[in-house]
């Protein structure tokens, strides 16, 4: 356990995100809920606790920088992430966590009843069937779909000013050159602590 807190430490220090040792033991408990379920739900397939820290935490949180407005939209979170994550990090932003997969949303409501946030709302749902009531200002995925089906998929859940928020792995520039023209369009390198090979993020208005 030392090991593992120490890896979070580390990684969170070199992301510079300013969060409290209560935080960092709710994502290692998180951390051990998806270990623990993973071997019955098959989650994801990454198994080792250590693989999951960097991999799916900090992963999540190197996005922690480009979030900007009060309501977010994981769109395909999976087992959370990387709405979850940012959840912790950001409580003055109201995330939703939607997935159609109910095995998905069925983990998040156990591990929000142990690691309680009041800004988390999980739906089970598909995206095109979510209504909301009020849109989003950021919609967020980490593994759901290429830009253009993103965008497509999404389009009537962003608010007026809203933006996406899209992460992948190396330039994605065949996926950008399909987004029509109207949108503008913008790639920041993601620098994930502890993780081997490129990550990205598409930031698109």
């Amino acid at each position: 356990m030392a090991e593992l807190d120490n890896l979070l430490k580390e990684g969170i220090a070199q992301l510079n995100i300013p969060l409290t040792q209560i935080t960092l033991d709710r994502i290692l408990l998180y951390v051990d809920y998806l270990a623990h379920w993973n071997q019955t739900y098959n989650l994801t397939a990454i198994k080792d606790k250590r693989d999951m820290i960097v991999k799916h935490v900090l992963d999540s949180l190197s996005l922690y920088p480009f979030l900007q407005g009060s309501r977010c939209i994981d769109v395909g979170t999976g087992p959370g992430l990387p709405g979850f994550m940012l959840a912790l990090a950001l409580p003055e932003i109201e995330f939703v966590l939607l997935d159609s997969q109910i095995k998905k949303t069925q983990f998040i409501r156990r591990v929000l009843r142990e690691i309680p946030l009041d800004n988390i709302e999980v739906c089970h749902q598909r995206v095109e069937d979510h209504k909301p009531v009020v849109l989003y200002d950021i919609i967020v995925s980490r593994a759901f779909a290429s830009l253009q089906d993103m965008i497509q998929c999404t389009a009537h859940l962003r608010a007026p000013q809203g933006y996406y928020c899209a992460m992948k792995g190396i330039w994605p520039q065949p996926e950008i050159a399909a987004i029509e023209k109207d949108y503008s369009i913008e790639v920041k390198a993601l620098s994930v602590p502890f993780l081997q090979g490129e990550r990205h993020v598409v930031i698109v208005r």
